[in-house]
């Protein structure tokens, strides 16, 4: 386990580190290179297939995590994110209610689409399942997911510049009254 744990530490996830390793685990062991100068050992050792160290590493873990060279995904970084806009969003709304301009309604409005979306995508990714419903209905679910925040996006933002704004909008609506109340 520790040594799962050490290759998992950011100074065993660089390219370099990689690369050696892969050298390494790739080269014929040291006694095959001692055993290969001996010919009738030479015929018997041909025929054996040596599996890679690498390769014996990477089927061994001890967690689900799956990790790559090439693509190394850290999704603390991405929960820290969603917590600052969710944390940003509470004093901004109140602001920008009290001062509509185009810079806070345009901050509102990126943020509450980047927090829907985030929302909805944990909902399609957690629910909508390949395990369960096949291979096609999970990416029709994201791209929806995708789609939808796109056209929230540019809705809003469509607002912003061709109406009155998100604040404005609000107070206008808040200052709807039913004709029961006006009389």
């Amino acid at each position: 386990m520790a040594f799962s744990m050490f290759l998992r530490t950011s100074g065993c996830q660089s390219r370099m580190f990689t690369q050696q390793a892969m050298r390494l685990a790739t080269q014929p062991a040291i006694t095959q290179r001692m055993i290969s100068s001996s010919l009738p050992i030479r015929n018997i050792m041909k025929d054996t297939k040596t599996t890679p160290i690498l390769n014996a590493i990477r089927s061994f873990r001890t967690s689900c995590v799956r990790r790559s060279a090439e693509k190394v995904e850290d999704h603390s970084r991405l929960w820290v994110i969603e917590r600052v806009v969710s944390a940003a969003l509470v004093p901004l709304i109140p602001l920008a209610l009290m001062m509509p301009n185009k810079l806070f309604d345009s901050l509102l409005a990126i943020l509450i689409t980047a927090h829907s979306f985030w929302g909805l995508e944990a909902i399609a990714v957690d629910y909508v399942r390949a395990s369960i419903f096949g291979p096609i209905l999970p990416k029709i679910a994201i791209g929806l997911v995708y789609l939808i925040s796109i056209a929230t996006l540019g809705g809003l933002f469509y607002i912003i510049s061709h109406d009155v704004g998100i604040a404005n909008g609000i107070r206008q609506f808040w200052a709807i009254r039913s004709d029961a109340q006006k009389s």
